[in-house]
């Protein structure tokens, strides 16, 4: 599904949008000059959805160059392996730590096991090994599109936000970050910090986003600067913003 002139939602469990496999968070395609780069990659239990949504976006599966992966959670890293069985020239890139544990296929570090305990996976799901890039410090040039790479920990360790100019409005890709009406995810995983979640929403706040496209929720393709300052409000009285449910 078409979001803007070259921003695309091709999966995802939010109803209306790309839909694919329940367990997948938001998939997003970026159209730059210099091919396509898809932000997370789902769990990886559903790609041939995903990859004909592509197509019924009129976008052609052999331009994706990048896969930029926000954490390493599997909702939105776990598909990895899957993308590159399809799609062998495409770069996966994730932030140092996370590289490294998908790459070693780490289920305690990306908390998959915990997950998988607690039902949020299927018994049988397992955390595929993929040779994953660490992410150049600051940006990455796409083409005619350049993607700041912004640390933004609590949720989960090495959680990056993705900010870029499209069709001329800044577009933060937040992952599991910060979610449309000023929400955040706190879970009982290792590496969840409230604290550092949010220092990561006063970071994105600072940037005045016109647009919110994150890993669950539907995208907010206006006045995101209104959906940060409710957190921003909830963060001024010394409280958390209010949970996604």
């Amino acid at each position: 599904m078409r979001l803007t002139e070259r921003i695309h939602v091709v999966g995802g469990s939010e109803p209306g949008f790309g839909r694919s496999d329940p367990l997948d968070a938001q998939v997003y395609v970026l159209e730059t000059s210099d091919g396509l780069a898809v932000i997370d990659s789902g769990a990886g239990r559903e790609l041939p959805t995903v990859l004909a949504e592509v197509r019924a976006s009129g976008l052609d599966t052999h331009a994706i160059r990048w896969l930029l992966l926000t954490h390493g959670h599997a909702d939105h890293a776990g598909g990895a392996a899957a993308w590159r069985r399809e799609l062998p020239r495409v770069s996966v890139l994730a932030s140092d730590p996370v590289s490294g544990w998908l790459t070693a296929g780490d289920e305690e570090a990306t908390s998959v096991d915990r997950a998988r305990v607690a039902g949020i996976y299927p018994p049988d799901y397992r955390l595929e090994p993929c040779d994953v890039e660490p992410l150049p410090a600051g940006r990455v040039a796409m083409g005619d599109v350049d993607v700041d790479v912004l640390p933004t920990p609590g949720h989960a360790a090495g959680h990056v936000a993705f900010a870029a100019t499209v069709d001329g409005a800044l577009t933060v890709f937040s992952g599991d970050a910060l979610f449309p009406d000023g929400r955040i995810l706190l879970q009982d995983t290792w590496d969840c910090d409230l604290h550092a979640a949010l220092r990561s929403v006063e970071a994105l706040a600072v940037l005045e986003p016109e647009r919110l496209l994150a890993g669950h929720g539907a995208p907010v393709l206006a006045g995101a600067r209104d959906h940060v300052q409710r957190a921003l409000d909830r963060i001024a009285r010394l409280l958390p913003p209010e949970q996604l449910e």
